[in-house]
């Protein structure tokens, strides 16, 4: 199944991986491994509001 490359499309997927590192994040028990998936679904969430100022 092919999903559609549009704007909203790529910003809803990216979305909801951020919310599933969170989600990660949230069951993780070593420390350093939750606070290096928080970051990733930071970073993911700062390139998108990027993206969306720059469209």
């Amino acid at each position: 199944m092919n999903l559609p490359d549009t704007p909203l499309e790529r910003s809803r997927r990216t979305r909801e991986r951020a919310e599933e590192l969170g989600r990660a994040a949230d069951r993780a028990t070593d420390p350093e491994h939750r606070q290096r998936l928080r970051e990733k679904a930071r970073r993911l969430l700062g390139e998108e509001l990027e993206g969306q100022e720059g469209g």
